[in-house]
């Protein structure tokens, strides 16, 4: 419960976003690569979620989300903040293909897809 507590204040210190998350890109991510069988990551609208394997995650509050086209893809960079203050980014290109698909901007070559809800 502790980790909840912390993103609401981390949350509710933070400056209005400029930008929300779009309604396609929440949802459970994964992808099927051996690298990350027991990874995933979850966007919600205030959160992100990045699980670790065995059970563990760790909780971001989202800062901010800017978006770009690229071509078919959309380049999203999210700012997100962890328990600790320090902030992060997340850059990804979205393609809206069927349920949609995504890939880390520096690793192109693994393929995330959300989970049915």
């Amino acid at each position: 419960m502790l980790p909840i507590t912390l993103v609401a204040t981390i949350c509710g210190c933070q400056p209005g976003n400029g930008h929300t998350v779009p309604e396609h890109l929440l949802g459970v991510w994964k992808t099927s690569h051996p690298k990350y069988a027991d990874r995933y990551f979850e966007i919600r609208k205030d959160v992100i979620i990045f699980g670790h394997g065995e059970g563990k995650s760790e909780f971001h509050a989202i800062a901010d989300v800017d978006q770009s086209a690229d071509g078919k893809s959309t380049l999203y960079t999210i700012s997100h903040v962890n328990h600790d203050g320090q902030r992060f980014t997340f850059a990804f290109y979205y393609r809206p293909d069927g349920h949609g698909t995504l890939w880390f901007k520096n690793q192109r070559d693994i393929k995330w897809t959300r989970e049915k809800p």
